[in-house]
């Protein structure tokens, strides 16, 4: 059995449990669902960025780890997720009993890489909101929500997606006014039919009327396909404040 209550203040992940079962008996005895929460923008002070990328297993691109097993004469690990064997690169040829790298620290069970020439992509953030709360929960949800975007990188891209009885996916580069596509939640519709309604289906990407431009909201930049429902955290504040979940404003 693993004792994974320390695990939230290491590692900012909050489980639903705190002993993992050792056995099926065991687990089929559990009334919770196992679920997890992670912090990923959680910052860790005392742990430095890595400057290089990390090593993935060839088969299922996990990441070399704590949890791995290590046969150091061989220079092999073999990945906790897949259990396929890997041979360590020729930079990791140093790697011994007592030389470890700091990925295979136990301490180091979540660690930030940052490679100096790789080029990152911006992140994005989606934010999948249920509205299915009374009004004093709405209220401690709109409070929540507004903390949680200010914490992201200016950078960084947000969306919105609100669902209840209906999901309505939020145009956030509407500049003219709030715009939301509405799917009724009591039908099940296709990927296709859904990507051909928000006009991200590769037919209506690839088709513009004759003579028609696209729309440029205030800043100047074009506004078509994904972008549509997508803005820079800097940005989006004027276009979230016009997003309105059941009864209060966002």
């Amino acid at each position: 059995m693993a004792d994974f209550a320390e695990l939230e203040a290491q590692d900012g992940v909050r489980f639903t449990w705190n002993i993992w079962p050792s056995s099926k008996v065991e687990a089929s005895k559990c009334v919770v669902p196992m679920a997890a929460v992670y912090t990923p923008l959680r910052g860790i002070p005392e742990k430095q960025p890595l400057p290089y990328a990390p090593l993935r297993c060839r088969t299922c691109s996990g990441l070399l780890c704590p949890y791995a097993q290590i046969d150091f004469m061989a220079k092999l690990w073999v990945c906790p997720l897949c259990f396929q064997r890997n041979h360590f690169p020729q930079h990791y040829h140093h790697i011994a009993e007592n030389n470890l790298p700091p990925e295979l620290f136990q301490q180091y069970s979540t660690v930030e890489y940052a490679p100096p020439a790789e080029k990152t992509l911006t992140p994005v953030f989606l934010f999948v909101v249920d509205t299915c709360l009374i009004e004093e929960e709405l209220g401690f949800l709109k409070t929540a929500l507004k903390q949680a975007i200010e914490l992201i990188p200016e950078h960084a891209l947000v969306g919105m997606v609100t669902f209840g009885t209906q999901v309505q996916v939020h145009e956030l580069g509407s500049a003219e006014m709030p715009k939301s596509y509405v799917f009724r939640g009591s039908k099940e519709i296709s990927k296709e039919t859904i990507l051909d309604q928000l006009g991200l289906s590769s037919a209506r990407r690839n088709f513009q009327p004759r003579g028609q431009q696209p729309n440029l909201p205030s800043s100047g930049t074009f506004v078509s396909g994904i972008s549509r429902f997508l803005l820079p955290q800097a940005e989006c504040e004027y276009s979230l404040g016009a997003v309105r979940i059941l009864t209060f404003s966002f």
